[in-house]
């Protein structure tokens, strides 16, 4: 068996197996859903005239006729390139997450999680795991497998911005749990597993595999950069005299925040790394 049909099949699993783990986590363990709600409360709080409307304009970029469009355009550009089997491994994550997550997860661990702290504002029942991160994530894997691989690395950084850009979105503006969007994750990355076992499958092992260094890492590394700093400009726009004191006394949405941000970049510099010797 070719070794990136076997690390797919193992991302599957690992993703599969997080998912159950993350339900139980954020449902039945009482201190990580209290954190899970104080997190929730804390995005909530930073909330403002000034950033709502964005935050509507970027969370709905992963509603269904947003995510079909970008979705469509993301298989044109393997069309275009003649990798019709990435077009399709690029539908199999779109359309497999969507459905995975929007038709089998949710009704299946719909289950209502009431919280103190959120007062007169509880999430649904059938809120885990999130559709939107599941989409914006789905997208930005996709987007990373159709593009050639001096683009991969520049991809990486794009995709993971719009994912993490759409989750912050979803949490400012109260539509999940921070469990939701990380289980979201999950889910595309599991199909992306799938996705790549099946390319793979077939192929013979590469016997010589290209260092990581010899990835040209600077584009990602530019534009996480760049992430890095609409992050600490939009927390001053929402309170410019009060940010940094905002998160030294919310330390748990720090912490969320973070965590967010590095799932979604580690789950799209992952895909790149599976595919580092795949010649197109």
């Amino acid at each position: 068996m070719h070794a990136r049909v076997r690390y797919g099949l193992l991302v599957a699993a690992a993703a599969a197996g997080g998912i159950a783990l993350l339900r139980w986590l954020a449902f039945d363990v009482a201190a990580v859903h209290r954190r899970d709600a104080l997190a929730l409360h804390d995005f909530m709080g930073l909330d403002r005239p000034l950033t709502h409307h964005a935050a509507n304009l970027v969370a709905d970029l992963a509603n269904p006729f947003e995510f079909a469009l970008i979705g469509m355009a993301i298989i044109a550009v393997a069309l275009l390139r003649r990798r019709p089997a990435l077009a399709v491994a690029a539908g199999a994550i779109l359309l497999g997450s969507a459905v995975t997550t929007d038709r089998i997860l949710k009704p299946a661990f719909a289950t209502p999680r009431v919280a103190e702290v959120l007062g007169w504002h509880q999430i649904d029942g059938q809120a885990f795991p999130s559709g939107h991160a599941t989409a914006s994530m789905a997208l930005a894997l996709s987007a990373v497998l159709v593009v050639g691989p001096r683009l991969r690395p520049l991809m990486v950084g794009v995709g993971a911005l719009f994912a993490i850009a759409v989750s912050y979105s979803l949490l400012s503006l109260g539509w999940h749990y921070p469990s939701d969007v990380l289980g979201g994750y999950l889910v595309a990355a599991g199909w992306t597993g799938l996705a790549v076992a099946g390319l793979s499958l077939g192929g013979s092992p590469v016997a010589a595999r290209r260092a990581i260094a010899r990835v040209d890492w600077v584009p990602a590394l530019a534009v996480l950069a760049l992430v890095a700093a609409l992050a600490v400009v939009g927390v001053a726009l929402v309170s410019p005299s009060r940010a940094l004191g905002y998160l030294r006394t919310h330390e748990v949405l720090a912490a969320t925040a973070a965590t967010i941000a590095m799932a979604g970049v580690a789950v799209a510099g992952g895909l790149a790394l599976l595919l580092r010797d795949r010649p197109d």
